[in-house]
């Protein structure tokens, strides 16, 4: 079986401590000794107390009881507690067993010396990071912490934003106390995925006294629910609960569309800490997978739920993974993935969806956790309206509960839903058999004694949210329509995760010019064709006195602002032991595709400090997208390189004799451009001549949103075409065995030279400055890379020019002359024609 318990690869070590003989020679210990050995034991106590108040404080379930200790504490043991069948538990026991606290006496008795099911999956992993001998964090990594020297530069002062909204007062009253949003954490049983069949969780967890409920009384308004969700204050104690960044329904009303995101890849190192965070964190990896159940009910007439094989299955629960429960109507429906997370790992020819020691970091569909409730039918229709939202409180409400099963770890196809059946591993040994793992009468508890997220506020449709004019008849709303689009509000629109200031890779440094970027690429980029912006601002992470929301209010009508006050859960590089995740961006980036995709036609995904720049003879993006129509392409890819800033176009360099700041012992200082060079003019020099000859390390694209089902920063991960099945995919006229699904048929590169190429202007922090004075000469050949732009001159040849310039700066970078010549001169003109009073020279 593909099923194997993971726990089983730890192995105990024992070593002999004793002397040869196992006897101890006795030594006599002199007052030098025992001075050095005091020392050697403050020193000791002071590094264990230091290591243990960083840990406690760093890492997000610190505050979370191991899952066994929540046992010890809490289980009841009953002599009914591994039937499978909810019928066989007399009535009057499961009575008993809802109404009885836990007992004092099995707390005293904990575990009996028995290893818990945590402690043998951390030696596992243990086992296998020692097997594969991965390495620790670089060592000259040392994270600074989150927001460390955030001060952002305000270009606007004030904000219409800030002086509208008071700090929300402490003691604000909740307009419905009976729907206050809730979670009600379930403790989880590690020890129960060990056997086979899973066991009820009838007598174990799942009772109402043993849940821990916290409330989110701020939850309260519909228009503010993106900045009030409790994404920072997850319940870390119960990882079956999905990390939720955002909800709303879709504009039919038929759906209830929930963003979310996996926990599991915020820690993904090797140290003790963070092994025992991925044991914790496996549920995370469950809420991926879909699974098959049908409807039942109780002794008493209640509505429940069976887990059972594919066949079985009622035909809306064949895959499924949450419960959706109504109210006030108290309607029951299961949750719908936006598309198989194991089929796309198939289609990717990743070995694994999900490994038992990997956080799976690297594999990017699978950051985002999206799926949709349908909404029962009597309701749809409220929904859609708005009706159902008063004085911009709801009236409607969600409950979600996990089906919780443990994770399946083995080849993406050893579980398809009947979809993908004829892509099944071959051999039926190493597929996975619901009868054996879970048993033929898996009843899962009732809504009361079960782990959920309750009292979700059901809010208004963002086509009545951000649309609210949505008449057809209506002057603005004939302005935004698309051309021969009657269904699309815009042609071309932006998705943008930005703030005012933030932090580098590992919190090194500071990038606080957010707002004089935006302003100027909102200016560019309305110059290409861009009839929107969706601008999910991040500033208020870290502050709520200087954001993006000034830029947003000088282009009414244009810029449609969320504030998005997510902080990421991982800041750190991607050459360290546990890469980071920049969760909160990629949260964004799927609410705004979700939320707004249906009204436009094309999505241009990529971040105020990249420019794509219309070559040859276009002008304008509108050409290029009309051309790949008649081509029938979705995507269109351009490479991302980071350029260098102009020496010419920056300030005089004030040097800096630091280490601290440098990060060595050489001068470096603070790149600063004036106001009087735009970024576009300033970083206007590539490193590479033409079209980018290397391979890239990354890539940013314009698609269609329609066509693509979940797009990851520089990709489309999941696409229309890459969701068939064989079969589907053939009788779409490609070939199964030559056609790959990635890159995907229906996407190409832009033509650099011709169409268009990106110019990133990527801030220079000030420790990337050092030793420019040495590293920026012609013939140096150290280990200090130049940061500051040397163009090479015109119809270069070394012969002629040399390798530098008179000044003995050598050449590293070719400005695109399509930018001098036409986009910054015409990019200043917008500039100052409606806010030149903001670039004045200082």
């Amino acid at each position: 079986m593909a099923m194997s318990n993971p726990y089983g690869a730890a192995k105990q070590v024992k070593r002999n401590l004793g002397s040869k003989n196992g006897q101890q020679r006795k030594k006599a210990i002199s007052p030098t000794m025992l001075f050095g050995l005091l020392f050697f034991v403050v020193i000791g106590i002071y590094a264990t107390v230091v290591a243990w108040f960083s840990s406690a404080t760093s890492s997000p379930l610190h505050n979370a009881p191991a899952a066994n200790d929540i046992r010890r504490r809490n289980s009841i043991t009953t002599s009914d507690s591994n039937a499978n069948n909810i019928n066989d538990i007399p009535p009057q026991k499961l009575q008993e067993e809802e109404e009885s606290p836990p007992q004092d006496q099995q707390e005293q008795n904990g575990n009996n010396g028995v290893e818990s099911a945590e402690e043998k999956g951390l030696k596992a992993l243990q086992q296998i990071v020692k097997q594969e001998k991965r390495q620790p964090i670089v060592k000259r990594f040392r994270p600074k912490p989150k927001g460390d020297g955030i001060k952002p530069q305000a270009l606007v002062a004030g904000s219409s934003n800030n002086q509208e909204e008071q700090p929300q007062d402490q003691d604000e009253v909740h307009p419905d106390p009976e729907h206050i949003m809730k979670a009600f954490v379930e403790p989880i049983r590690f020890e129960d995925w060990e056997v086979k069949p899973l066991p009820l969780r009838t007598s174990t967890t799942a009772k109402k006294h043993l849940l821990e409920e916290i409330a989110f009384p701020k939850v309260n308004s519909c228009k503010r629910l993106p900045e009030r969700w409790p994404a920072d204050e997850y319940p870390d104690q119960d990882t079956f609960l999905p990390w939720i960044h955002d909800v709303f329904p879709t504009d039919d009303g038929k759906f209830i569309q929930i963003v979310a995101q996996n926990r599991r890849r915020c820690h993904t190192g090797t140290t003790e800490e963070e092994l025992r965070i991925l044991v914790k964190t496996q549920p995370s990896v469950a809420l991926f997978q879909h699974v098959p159940v049908k409807r039942i009910t109780d002794t008493n007439g209640n509505p429940r739920y069976q887990l059972c094989p594919h066949e079985d299955a009622d035909p809306d629960g064949v895959a499924t993974r949450f419960i959706c429960r109504f109210k006030p109507t108290m309607e029951e429906t299961l949750s719908v993935f936006n598309f198989d997370y194991d089929w796309a790992a198939f289609r990717k020819k990743q070995r694994h969806t999900f490994k038992f020691d990997d956080g799976g970091i690297k594999s990017v569909h699978t950051s985002q956790l999206i799926f949709k409730c349908p909404v029962p039918e009597g309701l749809q229709e409220s929904i859609k309206s708005g009706d159902a939202v008063q004085n911009d409180f709801a009236t409607i409400f969600m409950d979600l509960i996990p089906i919780r099963t443990p994770p399946r770890y083995g080849a993406p196809n050893m579980f398809f839903q009947p979809r993908y059946n004829e892509s099944l591993v071959v051999d039926k040994a190493e597929r996975f058999d619901a009868d054996m793992e879970w048993g033929k009468d898996h009843i899962l508890p009732k809504i009361e004694d079960s782990g959920r997220w309750e009292n979700i506020p059901i809010c208004r449709t963002s086509l009545k949210e951000y649309y609210p004019d949505n008449d057809d008849n209506n002057d603005n709303n004939k302005k935004l329509a698309v051309p021969g689009k009657p269904d699309k509000k815009h042609r071309l629109v932006s998705c943008i995760w930005g703030a005012a200031g933030y932090s580098t890779r590992g919190n090194r440094f500071a990038i606080n010019d957010g707002q004089r970027r935006l302003l100027e690429w909102i200016h560019f980029n309305k110059m290409l064709g861009f009839d929107h912006f969706y601008l999910y601002d991040n500033s208020y992470a870290f502050s709520n006195e200087i954001t993006l929301k000034p830029i947003a209010d000088l282009f009414p009508g244009e810029v449609t602002y969320i504030k998005w006050p997510f902080q990421i859960c991982n800041n750190n590089p991607n050459n360290v032991d546990s890469p980071g995740e920049r969760s909160s961006q990629y949260a964004a980036e799927s609410s705004c595709r979700l939320r707004f995709g249906p009204h436009v036609e094309w999505i241009g995904q990529y971040d105020i400090d990249e420019y794509i720049v219309p070559m040859g003879s276009y002008t304008s993006i509108l050409p290029i997208l009309d051309n790949l129509d008649k081509e029938g392409k979705k995507i269109i890819s351009f490479g991302s390189w980071r350029s260098w800033p102009r020496r010419d176009f920056i300030a005089e360099p004030e040097p800096i004799d630091d280490p601290q700041a440098c990060g060595k012992r050489e001068q470096c200082f603070n790149l600063q451009v004036p106001l009087k060079h735009t970024m576009l003019q300033a970083y206007n020099c590539d490193r590479q001549s033409g079209p980018k000859k290397k391979v890239m390390p990354a890539e940013k694209q314009i698609y269609k949103p329609e066509y693509v089902r979940q797009h990851f920063i520089h990709y489309s991960s999941v696409t229309a075409l890459s969701e068939l099945s064989k079969s589907e995919f053939e009788k779409a006229g490609y070939n199964w065995q030559r056609t790959r699904a990635f890159p995907d048929p229906l996407s190409r590169f832009g033509d650099e030279l011709h169409e268009a190429t990106m110019l990133h202007t990527k801030a220079v922090a000030t420790p990337d400055t050092t030793g420019w004075l040495k590293s920026c000469m012609d013939k140096y050949n150290g280990h200090f890379m130049c940061r500051i732009g040397v163009p090479f001159p015109d119809d270069y040849d070394e012969k002629k020019h040399g390798t530098a310039d008179e000044t003995n700066w050598a050449y590293n970078c070719y400005p695109n002359k399509r930018i001098d010549g036409y986009w910054a001169p015409l990019l200043e003109e917008a500039i100052n024609k409606e806010h030149g009073h903001m670039f004045q020279q200082q």
